[in-house]
């Protein structure tokens, strides 16, 4: 009996000793963690943040390289733009002129189309339907001129010349609007960047 209380006398403040080293161990460990991890935090928002800037650095030049050329696009759908850069021949019919117009606008939007991916969907949608508008007036006008020749009884198809008369008739009563639209939404898409 009396070995047994020896035993418990060594064991008993080991035992505390040990319990007690355990938690310290354990409090200092935790804290530690805890003071790592909030650095790892702090920098992987600091390596966010820096993304960010970069990435902003990089994208606004691009992004505004992308308004331009759709303001330019824009631009060349007037359709006084259009005709200027789309000459008519001598012997070109208005169906003709109307496949080169509506081709040149089609050309110059394929060139252009990934220029949505920096614009907002709203923008890309508004400049599509000045793009409709444009394709539109140049189909009803030809519809138009090509029904003028039956019901008068006119020999032959009409000319680009008699479609390019019958556009500037038709723009003097109904003036395109599609894309001052778009220019305007491009200009407003714009000036949030800056605000």
């Amino acid at each position: 009996m009396e070995a047994t209380i020896e035993i418990l006398k060594l064991l008993i403040p080991s035992l505390f000793v040990f319990l007690t080293a355990w938690i310290v161990l354990r409090a200092f460990l935790t804290r530690e963690t805890d003071v790592i991890e909030g650095l790892l935090a702090r920098d992987a928002e600091n390596r966010r943040v820096d993304l960010l800037k970069t990435t902003s650095e990089t994208l606004l030049p691009m992004r505004l390289q992308a308004y331009e050329r759709m303001t330019l696009f824009c631009s060349r759908m007037e359709i006084g733009q259009l005709v200027t850069n789309t000459n008519a021949t001598p012997g070109m019919t208005a169906e003709m002129y109307k496949m080169a117009l509506t081709l040149q606008v089609e050309e110059e939007l394929h060139h252009n189309i990934t220029q949505q991916v920096y614009m907002t969907d709203d923008l890309w949608n508004i400049i599509l339907l000045a793009k409709k508008e444009v394709t539109q007036i140049c189909e009803k006008l030809y519809r138009d001129l090509v029904s003028e020749y039956e019901k008068k009884g006119i020999e032959g198809v009409p000319s680009a010349k008699h479609f390019l008369d019958a556009m500037v008739a038709y723009l003097q009563q109904n003036p395109q609007i599609g894309y001052i639209q778009a220019l305007g939404a491009i200009k407003k898409e714009v000036g949030v960047l800056f605000n």
